[in-house]
């Protein structure tokens, strides 16, 4: 006989996996309307704002990341919040708003896959 062993999740890890799906989002969103910030000449300080908003974002979520336990996929994860924060710094720094769109997509991809997570919740 197949022994199937089926996972139960508390509903401590659903709410956690839930407000990290609400962070991607609102990381997404929000790197969508920076990019936007170029185009509207929008000024330096809500550039600023939105930028470090997302920063901060990126944080939390590499915060949350089990880099001992996670393996490959924590480790790839930790590397993708990285170039999200590094793409927002060149923003605020010098202006540069050239890596902003592989941010942006990186962001959707993290999504759909947490889209998926979250409904198996």
């Amino acid at each position: 006989m197949e022994n199937t062993e089926q996972k139960v999740i508390t509903d401590k890890q659903k709410k956690a996996v839930l407000v990290i799906k609400q962070l991607l989002n609102e990381m997404h969103k929000d790197i969508q309307e920076l990019i936007d910030f170029e185009s509207l000449k929008e000024s330096s300080e809500k550039i600023e704002a939105k930028a470090i908003r997302i920063s901060k974002i990126a944080i939390a979520l590499q915060k949350s990341l089990d880099l001992k336990n996670g393996g490959t996929v924590a480790t790839n994860l930790d590397h993708l919040y990285k170039h999200i924060r590094f793409a927002v710094a060149r923003v605020m720094d010098h202006n540069d708003y050239s890596y902003l769109t592989s941010a942006e997509k990186v962001t959707a991809e993290i999504n759909k896959g947490w889209d998926k997570i979250s409904s198996a919740a």
